[in-house]
């Protein structure tokens, strides 16, 4: 039997979100984006939704960010 315990999904967007700020509260607007791209596109629903629920005042540049990616993808 393994040892190793699943990591909490919190846990696995605070650290996405460490890459651009301290806590989730300190992210600011401008870094959204950085931290949408981190994780991997099946996960993107998850983590925008855990964000907006954490920071609604954040749900547009998390729109922005979703956009953006999506061009991306396409172009």
């Amino acid at each position: 039997m393994s040892d190793l315990m699943p990591v909490p999904h919190e846990q696995i967007w605070a650290s996405a979100v460490a890459v651009a700020a301290d806590s989730v509260e300190q992210l600011r607007r401008c870094d959204v984006d950085r931290v949408v791209s981190l994780v991997d596109a099946a996960d993107r629903t998850a983590l925008t939704g855990w964000l907006i629920a954490r920071r609604p005042d954040l749900a547009g540049a998390v729109a922005e960010a979703l956009s953006a990616l999506a061009q991306e993808a396409y172009a």
